[in-house]
């Protein structure tokens, strides 16, 4: 999250979904994405508040790179201001335990032979691989949501469709031993 874009609409979006998820699971914002320095109004636009601990109960990771999540043969297996990893999201399910995950992704490769839609399926692939189910909010906005348990992703989708968002602005999600499109 950089200090420049604090306060657009992206950021309407990210309390949109901490107003709507809190019924799931409480959610917070991953540290290493939010400066220091910005922490205070990043929580006062969006309602999120920083995960400094590991909290009682259940609770959502909100992963919030400047770009996006990056294919599985793209970038190393780390997590940067700029772009996060699949590797590093299983590994931060597989430590934290989260309920459920949610990751900014406007990440796009645009002179890469798969199309938008395609890339997306491949990260959803690699975390299916992962043990993790999933499911794209295609949005000039786009969110990547992920969860160790379907049914918590299928409470995420229902709380935010039960909004009224068109279900036509969600990319079927994945879960481990299906293809997209399949349950």
């Amino acid at each position: 999250m950089h200090e420049k874009y604090l306060g657009d609409s992206y950021d309407l979006v990210k309390r949109f979904f901490c107003q709507r998820l809190g019924a799931v699971a409480p959610l917070y914002a991953h540290e290493d994405f939010v400066p220091p320095a910005i922490r205070d109004k990043y929580k006062a636009v969006t309602t999120i508040p920083i995960l400094s601990e590991h909290p009682q109960g259940g609770f959502g990771v909100l992963l919030d790179p400047d770009t996006g999540v990056c294919l599985p043969a793209q970038k190393p297996s780390g997590a940067t201001a700029r772009y996060v990893s699949l590797p590093f999201i299983v590994e931060l399910n597989r430590k934290l335990r989260p309920s459920y995950i949610v990751c900014f992704d406007q990440s796009y490769y645009r002179k890469h032979e798969l199309s938008r839609e395609a890339q997306r399926e491949e990260k959803m692939k690699f975390l299916r691989d992962g043990g993790l189910s999933s499911f794209y909010f295609k949005s000039h906005a786009p969110f990547l949501f992920i969860a160790q348990k379907t049914e918590t992703l299928g409470r995420l989708l229902d709380r935010l469709v039960s909004a009224g968002i068109p279900e036509c602005r969600f990319q079927p999600f994945e879960t481990p031993g299906t293809r997209a499109g399949s349950s």
